[in-house]
Parts: C-alpha cells; sequence; structure tokens
C-alpha cells in the first residue's frame, strides 16, 4: 500500500513539474585559498548548498556544513548531505572562512551544482581580511 501511495505521489510531482531527484544525495568537494598561510586555531569552514533558482532575492540555504576546529592545511574536503533536488531549480555552493567571527575569506565567483551529473566541486576562496 505505501509502495502504491509512493508511485502515486511521484506521478503527480511529475505531472506538477515538481519533481525531485533521489532522497540522501551529497554534494562533495574542496575548498581551498592560494595564500600561503595559516589558519588560526579559531578558524571555520563554513560551506552552503544553495537555492539560486531566483534572481533579486537572497538565496535559499538548504544544507550546511562546517569544519570546526579547522586543522591542517588548504584544501579541505567537505561533504553537505542533501535531501532532495527540485527539478528546473539552480543550485549552488558557497564558501567563507571567519576567525574570531570575522570574515577572511570568501568565494567570489559561483559554483553551480550539476544535479544531473554531480561532480567534486573545488571552492576556491579568496582573502578579504587585510
Amino acid at each position: 500500500m505505501i509502495k502504491q501511495i509512493m508511485c502515486v505521489i511521484a506521478m503527480i510531482a511529475a505531472i506538477s513539474g515538481c519533481q525531485t531527484s533521489p532522497q540522501n544525495s551529497q554534494i562533495v568537494g574542496e575548498v581551498l585559498y592560494k595564500q600561503r598561510i595559516a589558519l588560526p586555531a579559531d578558524s571555520v569552514i563554513q560551506i552552503q548548498l544553495q537555492d539560486v533558482s531566483l534572481q533579486d532575492v537572497k538565496a535559499e540555504i538548504l544544507a550546511e556544513y562546517e569544519i570546526s576546529p579547522v586543522t591542517g592545511v588548504t584544501p579541505f574536503e567537505f561533504v553537505v548531505p542533501v535531501d532532495a533536488f527540485k527539478t528546473g531549480h539552480r543550485y549552488a555552493i558557497s564558501a567563507r572562512i571567519t576567525v574570531a567571527d570575522e570574515l577572511w575569506f570568501i568565494n567570489t565567483q559561483s559554483y553551480p551544482v550539476d544535479i544531473n551529473n554531480p561532480q567534486p566541486l573545488t571552492v576556491v576562496v579568496d582573502l578579504v581580511k587585510r
């Protein structure tokens, strides 16, 4: 019975254009910066999966991954779990590094996620702290 209900829900979603991808997906990748500096012990790396489908509005944060405390050297690997993608939506990964709640690094270009063929991403963050 549950299987039949799920099939009906899937058919309705497909008809309405709100089809989602398989459950329990994940986005993997690495965050790196080009400066040859070590991060202080109180550094935090935040990676977000964002729905960037709508223009002129703030992106919706769907999932977040945090590395704290930061140990080791660049690149830093991440895995962001995803419940489901919606067909027709656009997604991107963003990353930032803060030290004592002060922004030090942030990505300055877009890192789109291809939901049909997810590949590991390399997200480069640029130094903003002077």
